[in-house]
């Protein structure tokens, strides 16, 4: 089965090229955290580490701490040299209370199998006065693509899966979480949260950029290995599908996305 953490990176690759409105979440969720530079930043889940080489490009002197529950992640950010690297279950972090000045999730709260218990982590290692940010795709993410892609895979015997089914941490925990359950859970355990949403789409001017998240989606979100014929098969019929409504509609395709940025101060 294909890499969960490269297929991630072809996600955000996509996003990147075919977003309708330029967007940067790095830049986003720095401004939430209202850093000046020096502070202690602890990234929790921080995947390819993206967001902690963009801080320390920024210019932020501060210690910056990177956790991953995936060795291979630990092993990328480990790569970037001037971060700490760490790898742990984002519930049951192997720090002191009050540890850090600034704590983040981005695009992890829904993976884990106790959403309110990764938050009261990010609540102990913070210290008071200092502030969280979270980050959460929008639930209807490429809505009408996804729904396809699950269709056609279902006619090849495979399901969609859940966040905690790709990541292999946890059994499938049923409902995902979505922004607003996530808001819910930030004001119970800190009290208040603020939040600030970005709405975009994902805009693909041609058939072949269509079927090319398609198949990322295939492999990622269903869960097709990549050796697989049926893979080879479900293109076809997804492409059959793409192609007509091209020469129907003339294109392009536009698909709703977005994300929020959940704040609090601990």
């Amino acid at each position: 089965m294909s890499d969960p953490l490269r297929l991630l990176a072809e996600q955000i690759a996509t996003h990147q090229q075919y977003s309708e409105h330029p967007f940067d979440l790095s830049t986003d969720v720095r401004t939430s955290l209202a850093l000046t530079g020096t502070e202690r930043v602890i990234d929790i889940g921080c995947g390819t580490g993206q967001f902690l080489r963009d801080l320390r490009d920024s210019g932020h002197h501060g210690t910056l701490v990177g956790t991953d529950i995936r060795p291979a992640a630990v092993d990328a950010v480990t790569a970037l040299n001037t971060v700490h690297t760490v790898h742990a279950d984002a519930l049951n972090l192997p720090f002191a209370d009050a540890d850090f000045d600034r704590a983040t999730a981005m695009h992890v709260l829904y993976y884990l199998p106790d959403p309110a218990a990764g938050l009261a982590e990010m609540h102990r290692v913070t210290r008071p006065g200092g502030r969280v940010a979270v980050t959460l795709n929008h639930t209807a993410t490429a809505p009408r693509l996804r729904a396809l892609v699950a269709e056609h895979a279902a006619r090849h015997g495979f399901g969609t899966r859940s966040a905690t089914q790709i990541w292999a941490s946890a059994p499938n925990t049923g409902t995902p979480l979505d922004v607003d359950a996530a808001a819910e859970l930030m004001r119970i355990e800190f009290g208040h949260v603020t939040v600030w949403r970005r709405d975009n789409a994902l805009v693909f001017p041609t058939v072949d950029s269509v079927l090319q998240y398609a198949d990322v989606l295939t492999r990622f979100s269903c869960g097709v290995p990549e050796g697989s014929p049926r893979r080879q098969q479900i293109a076809h019929s997804l492409g059959v599908e793409v192609r007509d409504w091209f020469a129907s509609h003339g294109g392009p395709w536009r698909d709703p996305k977005g994300y929020t940025v959940l704040t609090a101060d601990s």
